[in-house]
């Protein structure tokens, strides 16, 4: 078990007290005086050096740390604010100390200086930390904030919420398993399978959650079913509309009978008149096929030599095309031929002034470049063999590559008359073609027979005119007219009793809306009896949850309390109304701890530190406020330091 003790507290100008050097005993230290000496102030500095904390949880921002001028009421400036503590964890000593430190400086033009901000400087061990954060890691690696509440104070565990006390003994005691409890009723065995992984809280939410939409459908299905009575038509006898229907259906039949029979004289003169029409037009047809066929046979003539004479137009204009492009290219080639005469000449005029060259020598050519004295007779002779050899050679080279120029160049032009020749030949061919062409043009169209008058000869055309005739003849047939018979009485009749068929229709279909209305209010009727009885199974649901989880919760409890002499826990509260709420409630020994009094409430909450203390396996220092209320405390496995109001006029340690 981890041990943490209080070995000497040191407050300079902390909350009014300007010195003040404490040591503590390793079991029990009082510290006592009158009210108003310091005792609250004792613990505050020692919350405040871990946490920066007063004992009512205030940050140092939210209480006055700073010394006040009893005159003036104002903090006293210029002074230093710490509280140096030593603790002893498992025979270590640790020493901490925060100092709350005044931030003065000089704004630029002035001499004097303002105080501008504070701030807090940690040490531990005399060594100074860099941040805030890492000295709060080296008091968590002694004892968490949270934890170490729990186990000085015995009032924190009683003043937490529930649901954190219940967590904090669960973690005490160790869980027990919801198979464990599973194996108490079969109920139990069934609702876990239900769960399918998930935990009991959440399937409780979409328990819940069910519970919800089944009330909000149960909530709305009497309208829909007030509703859907609403709007169901009155019944009326259906047996007689569908006689009546039917007897008037009967009478449209008959009337549609009569009519037909009148109508069969209509629709033969309708029908003889429509086969004269399709007479006529068969034979209007055979006019326009014999008059086309007259037009195809006297043209056939003229359209032949029409084809011949543009044929040879085609051909003449193809071969004026060719004689266009070979005239081109001839020109293109006499060009390139100028063009490589005067190449020659060029080539020609630079080999003559080539060839014409003489050797000049240079200046200095004959002087010594390193005496500056004319050479030797013998060494200017080698010099002007030497220049003249090199003269001679850049010559010759010279009169070669002109010489091969030209070479290249006459081939050139000769493939280029060769090709001239040769185009001037396709020339003469084609204005030959062209020539011949044309004659023969002239004599097709001298040859083009004359087309025939096409009008006179569909006018005297036999076959034609016999078919003309004959629709003269269909035609005067059609002018025959035949009286139809009236049949609008019938039609009129008819007509009223459709209206009257068509009224029965409506009338017969409001019994459909009756069945369709009545199917509604069945499959509403069901839904709600599904609905009340899906709620039914999910408040069982919510009732076997409740029970399992109440079960569970006394298992863990008899784990709980055994930890415990004075205090007992209870994780249901007892409702008003008969109901129950999963809670977490303290009594002492039988009595709820906010009916306790003050020394009951003290013991209790040293009987909580020390089995904390015992399932964490660490303690402590335990400040006792008003520890002269009580006779007598629990022994405890921590250090005790009682805060005790007495008659003393100053701090007194004992």
């Amino acid at each position: 078990m981890r041990t943490i003790k209080l070995k000497s507290l040191s407050l300079v100008n902390f909350k009014g007290v300007r010195s003040q050097e404490i040591n503590f005993s390793d079991q029990v230290t009082v510290v006592c005086g009158e009210n108003g000496t310091g005792k609250t102030t004792v613990f505050d500095a020692f919350l405040w050096l871990l946490f920066g904390k007063d004992s009512t949880g205030r940050s140092d921002s939210n209480f006055n740390i700073k010394t006040l001028d009893p005159q003036t009421g104002k903090p006293i400036l210029h002074l230093e604010h710490s509280v140096t503590g030593v603790l002893d964890v498992d025979g270590t000593e640790i020493k901490l100390q925060r100092c709350y430190v005044e931030n003065w400086v000089k704004p630029r033009g002035t001499t004097e200086e303002t105080l501008q901000n504070h701030k807090t400087e940690y040490f531990l061990n005399d060594v100074k930390l860099a941040t805030k954060k890492e000295y709060d890691a080296e008091i968590a690696a002694i004892l968490p904030e949270d934890l170490f509440k729990m186990v000085t104070n015995p009032f924190c565990f009683t003043s937490l919420k529930p649901d954190v006390q219940k967590s904090m003994l669960l973690d005490m005691a160790g869980s027990v398993t919801d198979d464990e409890v599973a194996q108490l009723k079969p109920e139990y065995l069934d609702l876990l399978a239900q769960l399918s992984g998930r935990s009991l809280a959440q399937y409780a939410k979409e328990v819940a959650a069910k519970k919800r939409a089944c009330k909000d459908e149960l909530a709305v299905i009497p309208s829909q079913i007030d509703t859907a009575n609403r709007l169901k038509p009155e019944a009326e006898d259906w047996v007689a509309l569908d006689a009546e229907l039917a007897e008037k259906k009967q009478r449209v039949a008959d009337i549609d009978s009569q009519i037909s029979d009148k109508s069969k004289i209509n629709e033969q003169e309708y029908s003889r008149k429509a086969g004269i029409q399709k007479q006529i037009g068969e034979k209007k047809i055979a006019i326009a096929n014999r008059e086309n066929a007259i037009r195809s046979q006297a043209s056939q003539g003229a359209h032949e030599a029409d084809i011949k004479i543009r044929d040879l137009e085609y051909k003449l204009r193809n071969q004026e095309a060719d004689l266009q492009r070979k005239r081109s290219t001839l020109s293109s080639i006499e060009a390139t031929i100028t063009s490589l005469d005067n190449e020659l000449n060029t080539l020609r005029g630079q080999y003559r002034t080539i060839n014409a060259e003489q050797i000049q020598y240079p200046d200095g050519a004959f002087v010594c470049p390193t005496c500056k004295r004319p050479l030797e007779v013998e060494d200017m002779e080698a010099k002007q063999r030497e220049l003249q050899a090199n003269f001679n050679q850049v010559k010759a080279e010279k009169l070669r590559k002109n010489k091969e120029q030209g070479v290249a160049k006459a081939k050139q032009k000769e493939q280029q008359q060769i090709q001239r020749e040769n185009t001037l030949a396709e020339i003469a061919a084609l204005e030959q073609q062209i020539t011949t062409t044309k004659g023969l043009i002239e004599q097709a169209r001298a040859n083009r027979p004359e087309a025939p008058d096409v009008n006179l000869l569909i006018s005297s055309d036999q076959e034609i005119i016999d078919l003309r005739n004959e629709i003269t003849e269909l035609e005067n047939q059609l002018t025959v007219d035949v009286k139809p018979v009236d049949t609008s009485e019938l039609q009129q009749a008819k007509s009223v009793l459709n209206e009257n068929i068509q009224e029965l229709y409506k009338r017969l279909a409001k019994r459909e809306q009756i069945e369709r209305a009545e199917r509604e209010i069945e499959a509403l009727e069901e839904k709600r009896i599904q609905n009340n009885q899906k709620l039914a199974d999910l408040e069982k649901w919510e009732y076997t949850a409740l029970s399992f989880q109440k079960d569970k919760d006394a298992k863990l409890l008899e784990r709980i309390n055994g930890l415990f002499r004075l205090v007992s826990f209870s994780f249901v509260d007892e409702q008003l109304n008969g109901g129950e709420k999963l809670t977490c409630v303290c009594t002492v020994n039988g009595t709820p701890y906010p009916d306790v009094n003050a020394a009951g409430k003290v013991n209790a909450g040293l009987d909580i530190i020390n089995a904390i203390c015992q399932a964490k396996g660490i303690s402590a220092p335990i400040f006792i406020d008003n520890r002269e209320s009580v006779n007598q405390i629990i022994p405890t496995i921590s250090q005790v330091i009682n805060l005790v109001v007495s008659t003393d006029k100053v701090l007194t340690i004992k």
